[in-house]
C-alpha cells in the first residue's frame, strides 16, 4: 500500500471517490448515468491525474446507480395513503412503547421491500423473523423539513425503508424466515431485563451487550449527551476495537502454549480469532451500519497485519473508507460515518504532530484535543458540545476495556446458566451505578454542556482546518492563528433589523407554530401537536429549531386556543428555554381584543377574542396582527365564520401575509374575511396528506378567488416571510426547496 508513485496514492483515490459520492447525494436531481460515459472515456487516456477521476466518476456512478435501485424500491407515488394487504416478515426487533409498536416489515414482494410499521393500541406479542398478512395503510417516506431539526426522510432513505404504515387488520401467517439472530436478541433482551427486574442500569447493560437502546431512558441520554459519552453506548468501532483486541491478545499469547499450536503462526490464529469475535459481537448487536462500518475498518487492519504489508496508518484509513463506501456510499448521510473516521483520522494526525512526546503525555493530550478537533463536527450534526467531555472519556475509555468484557462474558452466563449468572449481573449493575453517580455529578458543572447556533458547512470546514493548525508541533510560527478559524462557529443567524422583523412558520405536521423574530425579542405563538405516543412538537421541533438559529429564550409564548395540535408542545417549551410570558389557553393571562405592545418599531395587536359575547372552542382563538415598515401578518388559530365576520369590519384586518385560519378547513376562510384581509399570500399550517383533506378544494379555489398565492407547510417545510422595512414584500422562502435531495419527497408549489 506504500506509494511511490504521487498519481497513485490511496488516500487522494479514496478522497477523489468520497468527493464523487458527495456531488450525488447533495444533488436535488439523480444524473442520467449515460452522463457518465465522456468521463469515463477522458480516463481511457493516460495522463497523470486520471485514477483520481477515474475514483470520482466511479463513486458518482455507483452511488447513482444505488440510488436508482433504492427510489424504484419505494412505494409508487398512485399508491400514496392508500390501504393494501402485504405478506412478509418482521425483520428486527419489535420497539414497543406506550400506546403503540413500531417494526420493519419486510414484504414478499415490492415495491415497497421494506415498511416501517407502527401497530397503535393493543399490538399482540411480536417477535423477529414471525410472519403476518396484514392489511396497511401505506405512506411514502415523509418527515417535518425545519433547520436543525431531524431529517426523517433521510434517515428512512439510508435504511432503505421505501414506506411508512399503520395495521388495520393483521393475522399471523406460516411461513416464517429464520431470523435466527434477531430471535435470539429478542429473547436475550427479554432474559437481561427479566434478571435486573427494573435495575437502573439494566438499559444500559443490553445496549453494551446487545445493541438494544430503547431500555435506556431520556433522562440517561441526557446524561450521556451533557458529558459527551453517548458514543459509549452506541455499539460501534470503540466496541468492537476492544472485542478484538482482548482477544488478539489473549489468543496471540495462548496459541503458542497449546498442543500443536506452533505449526500455525500465532499472529495468524489471533487475528482470525479476533475477526471471529468481533463479528460475533457485531451479530449480537444486531448488524447495524454503525457496526458494520467497525467491522470493516478492522477486517482491512487485521488483513494488512495477516499479509504483512507495510502500510502507514493513513493508507489503511482510506482503504477502510474506500471499502465502507463501496459497500455503503449512503453512509456519508449518517453521523457516525464522519464521527468515526474522522476520530481515527485526527488521532493519526495528532499522533504524528507530537513525535517529542512521550506516550504518556500523548495519551493525556489526546482526549481534549481528540474533543476539540470533533467539536465543529459535533456542533453541525447535533448543535451542542461538551466541556467535560475530555474529563469523562480520558476516565471512562480506559474503563470501558475492562467493562465491555466484563458485560458480555456476565450476560452470556446470565443466558446459559442462569443461577449463576443472575447474581454476577445484578452486582457488576451496581457496580455500574456507583460510576454513573459519578458521571451524573458532572453535569452539575457549570456549563459542563453547551449548545450554540447550527454552524453553516463553510465555518465547520474552516474550524477544522483551525483545529489542525493549532494541533501542529511547536515551534510552527503562526499556530495560535488557528483559533481564529474557530471563532465564525459562534456565530448565529442575524436577527431582523430594527423597524423590521420575520416569520418562520413551522412544519409541525397537522398543527401550528410560529416564530416571531424582531431585532431583539422572539415570539412563538402556539406550541404545535403531541400525540400519546409522547411525541410532541416541542421537544421534536421547535426547540431544535430555536437552538439552531441561538434562540436562548421566549419573550413572549401565545397559545391561541386549548386544542392539541396548538398547545401540545407547550409543557416541553417551558422545560427547554426561558418563557419570559405566557398568554392565551393554558395560561393564566388570555388574550384580549385591542392589547397592543411594541417590539423594535414593530408593533403587536391582539384583534380577538373582543368582550362583545362569550367565544367558544376554535372561534375563541387568539388573533394576532403583526404590522412593521415592511408589511403587516396576520395569524388566526383556527378561527370560523362566525368570528371572521365579527373581524371584516376591523380597521386593522388588512395583512400582505395570511395565516390561513383552521388549516384551511371548510369552516373558515370566508369570501368576505378573504376581502377584508386582502392577503398576498396566504400560508397553511398543515398536516401532509393529513385525513381530513386540508385545505379544502374549496377554500384553495376561494384564495385564488381572492388573489392570493397559497403555500402549505406540508410540501414546502418551514415557510421564511421576511418582511424588511421600507422594501417591497419578498417571496417566501421553503426550507424544502432549499435543502431539497432527490430522496426527498418533492417541494410544492404555489397554488
Amino acid at each position: 500500500l506504500a506509494q511511490s508513485n504521487p498519481a497513485a496514492d490511496v488516500r487522494l483515490i479514496a478522497l477523489a471517490f468520497l468527493v464523487g459520492v458527495l456531488l450525488i447525494t447533495r444533488r436535488a436531481e439523480l444524473p442520467a448515468l449515460v452522463l457518465f460515459i465522456p468521463a469515463l472515456a477522458v480516463c481511457l487516456w493516460r495522463w497523470r491525474w486520471r485514477n483520481y477521476l477515474l475514483a470520482l466518476v466511479i463513486g458518482a456512478a455507483w452511488t447513482t446507480l444505488l440510488s436508482q435501485q433504492l427510489l424504484r424500491q419505494r412505494l409508487p407515488v398512485a399508491q400514496d395513503n392508500t390501504e393494501l394487504w402485504l405478506q412478509g416478515t418482521i425483520a428486527n426487533l419489535p420497539e414497543t412503547m406506550p400506546g403503540r409498536t413500531r417494526f420493519i416489515f419486510e414484504t414478499a414482494a415490492g415495491p415497497p421491500k421494506r415498511i416501517r410499521v407502527a401497530w397503535y393500541d393493543n399490538a399482540p406479542d411480536l417477535y423477529s423473523g414471525d410472519c403476518w398478512r396484514m392489511r396497511l395503510k401505506l405512506k411514502q417516506p415523509h418527515g417535518a423539513m425545519n433547520p436543525g431539526g431531524f431529517d426523517y426522510e433521510t434517515w428512512l432513505w439510508r435504511s432503505r425503508i421505501g414506506a411508512t404504515a399503520t395495521v388495520r387488520e393483521a393475522a399471523r401467517c406460516r411461513d416464517d424466515h429464520a431470523q435466527w439472530v434477531n430471535r435470539w436478541r429478542q429473547h436475550a433482551v427479554q432474559e437481561v431485563k427479566n434478571a435486573l427486574d427494573g435495575h437502573p442500569m439494566g438499559g444500559v447493560i443490553a445496549a453494551l451487550s446487545l445493541g438494544e437502546r430503547s431500555g435506556i431512558s431520556d433522562t440517561q441520554w441526557r446524561t450521556f449527551r451533557r458529558t459527551g459519552t453517548s458514543h459509549l453506548v452506541a455499539i460501534s468501532g470503540l466496541h468492537i476495537g476492544l472485542v478484538a483486541l482482548v482477544v488478539l491478545v489473549l489468543t496471540r499469547w495462548l496459541s503458542p502454549r497449546l498442543p500443536g499450536g506452533r505449526r500455525v503462526p500465532a499472529i495468524t490464529v489471533a487475528a482470525i480469532c479476533s475477526v471471529v469475535a468481533a463479528a460475533g459481537y457485531a451479530l449480537m448487536a444486531g448488524f447495524a451500519l454503525p457496526t458494520q462500518r467497525a467491522l470493516i475498518m478492522l477486517l482491512v487492519l487485521l488483513g494488512a497485519l495477516l499479509l504483512r504489508l507495510r502500510a502507514s496508518p493513513s493508507d489503511l484509513l482510506a482503504v477502510a473508507a474506500l471499502a465502507v463506501l463501496a459497500a455503503d456510499p449512503l453512509a456519508v448521510l449518517a453521523p457516525g460515518f464522519w464521527l468515526s473516521f474522522g476520530a481515527v483520522g485526527w488521532i493519526i494526525y495528532m499522533v504524528r504532530a507530537w513525535p517529542g512526546l512521550a506516550r504518556w503525555q500523548q495519551l493525556l493530550a489526546l482526549q481534549p484535543a481528540l474533543v476539540l478537533a470533533l467539536a465543529p463536527l459535533s456542533l453541525y450534526w447535533f448543535g451542542e458540545a461538551s466541556l467535560v467531555a475530555p474529563l469523562a472519556n480520558l476516565v471512562l475509555i480506559p474503563l470501558f476495556t475492562l467493562l465491555v468484557p466484563a458485560v458480555l462474558s456476565v450476560v452470556a452466563l446470565t443466558l446459559f446458566l442462569p443461577v449463576l449468572g443472575t447474581p454476577v449481573l445484578h452486582v457488576l449493575a451496581d457496580v455500574m451505578h456507583v460510576g454513573w453517580s459519578g458521571l451524573q455529578l458532572l453535569t452539575q458543572v457549570p456549563s459542563a454542556h453547551i449548545t450554540l447556533a447550527q454552524p453553516p458547512l463553510w465555518a465547520v470546514l474552516l474550524a477544522c482546518t483551525g483545529v489542525a493548525v493549532l494541533i501542529m508541533p511547536r515551534g510552527i510560527p503562526g499556530r495560535a492563528m488557528g483559533g481564529l478559524a474557530l471563532l465564525p462557529l459562534l456565530l448565529a443567524p442575524a436577527p431582523p433589523p430594527p423597524l423590521a422583523f420575520s416569520l418562520n412558520l413551522l412544519d409541525v405536521g397537522q398543527g401550528l407554530a410560529a416564530v416571531i423574530r424582531t431585532h431583539n425579542h422572539t415570539l412563538l405563538y402556539d406550541t404545535g401537536p403531541s400525540f400519546k405516543t409522547g411525541f410532541n412538537a416541542g421537544d421534536a421541533l421547535i426547540l431544535p429549531y430555536l437552538r439552531a438559529q441561538g434562540i436562548t429564550h421566549l419573550d413572549r409564548v401565545v397559545v391561541s386556543h386549548g386544542d392539541i395540535d396548538h398547545r401540545g408542545g407547550m409543557d416541553a417549551i417551558r422545560a427547554g428555554i426561558t418563557v419570559v410570558e405566557a398568554l392565551g389557553a393554558t395560561t393564566t393571562r388570555p388574550c384580549r381584543a385591542g392589547e397592543t405592545w411594541h417590539w423594535d418599531g414593530v408593533e403587536f395587536t391582539f384583534l380577538h377574542p373582543d368582550a362583545s359575547r362569550r367565544w367558544q372552542d376554535n372561534n375563541a382563538s387568539c388573533v394576532l396582527r403583526v404590522s412593521g415598515a415592511g408589511g403587516r401578518l396576520l395569524l388566526t388559530g383556527d378561527i370560523e365564520s362566525a368570528a371572521e365576520n365579527a373581524l371584516v369590519h376591523h380597521p386593522k384586518i388588512a395583512a400582505e401575509v395570511l395565516v390561513v385560519p383552521h388549516h384551511g378547513s371548510n369552516t373558515s376562510s370566508s369570501r368576505a374575511f378573504l376581502a377584508a384581509v386582502g392577503a398576498e399570500y396566504a400560508l397553511v399550517p398543515v398536516g401532509w396528506h393529513n385525513r381530513w383533506n386540508f385545505p379544502k378544494e374549496a377554500v384553495l379555489a376561494r384564495y385564488k378567488h381572492a388573489g392570493a398565492k397559497v403555500l402549505k407547510t406540508a410540501d414546502s417545510g418551514m415557510i421564511q416571510v421576511d418582511f424588511k422595512a421600507g422594501k417591497a414584500l419578498s417571496p417566501p422562502r421553503r426550507w424544502r426547496l432549499q435543502q431539497r435531495r432527490y430522496w426527498h419527497a418533492p417541494a410544492g408549489g404555489v397554488h
